[in-house]
């Protein structure tokens, strides 16, 4: 069955082909971190707790991680995960999983091969020069099976090199992070609704699932918003729970 379980954020278990990555692993429990700064919400993240015991999430054959920052990968994943998994990230990041113990770290600059999978990265705009500054690179992440597909956006607004892709390669399954985060005086930093709404729309046969919501303090977006802005607009797009699972689209 290929599918993908929703934990929190974009922590995910994504099933293709019969193996399973988990995504953007976050451990930590409820307010665990600070808020980050310059926010309109002061609360300590997480917002909410994980549904699960994060020891459920580690039955794993390999991690994803889109962008090595707090609220795609912690301090308590990288304590849990053991050090001999095969991870898969943005080349910029492969220095600092190495350095963190990790084993197996394939770092990917376009293409490649991972786990048996044919997988592309493309570089994400996360609000700009200022932004690539304070945050560093982001990148989506575009993994391709026997039988199914999936498109991880990550952390990134909607952008022509972006469109372009979704156009060309056409994924059968898109994963949008979402929550229209917003950092004060420097602007939007990942998509909200009406940037959820041209994803869909630049490929209307794809199975798009909003991740990304409800759970860091600079997410001004809930689920509840999203869903009030989509209404009636697009029919391809998904808003699941923590906890949930969701069938992915095959070829």
């Amino acid at each position: 069955m290929n599918s993908i379980t929703l934990y929190r954020h974009a922590t995910s278990i994504v099933e293709l082909d019969g193996k399973k990555i988990l995504v953007d692993p976050v451990f930590a429990g409820k307010g665990f971190y600070p808020p980050i700064g310059n926010t309109a919400n002061p609360s300590r993240n997480p917002l909410v707790d994980l549904p699960v015991s994060c020891t459920n999430l580690l039955n794993i054959d390999g991690v994803l991680i889109t962008y090595n920052h707090n609220d795609h990968f912690d301090v308590i994943a990288k304590k849990e995960i053991p050090k001999e998994t095969p991870l898969l990230c943005q080349k910029e990041d492969v220095e600092s999983f190495a350095g963190a113990g990790f084993a197996c770290v394939t770092g990917l600059d376009a293409e490649g091969q991972w786990l048996g999978f044919d997988c592309k990265r493309i570089r994400g705009y996360h609000g700009g020069h200022i932004f690539r500054k304070r945050l560093g690179v982001s990148s989506a992440f575009y993994v391709k099976g026997k039988s199914a597909d999936v498109y991880l956006s990550g952390d990134t607004l909607w952008t022509a090199g972006i469109r372009k892709f979704v156009r060309a390669n056409a994924p059968r399954n898109i994963i949008a992070y979402g929550g229209g985060a917003v950092i004060r005086k420097l602007g939007k930093v990942t998509m909200g609704h009406q940037e959820i709404k041209r994803i869909a729309g630049a490929n209307s046969n794809a199975n798009v699932i909003v991740v990304h919501l409800d759970a860091v303090n600079h997410c001004h977006e809930t689920r509840e918003m999203l869903r009030t802005g989509l209404a009636g607009k697009v029919e391809n797009v998904a808003i699941p729970e923590d906890g949930e699972l969701l069938h992915l689209c095959g070829f």
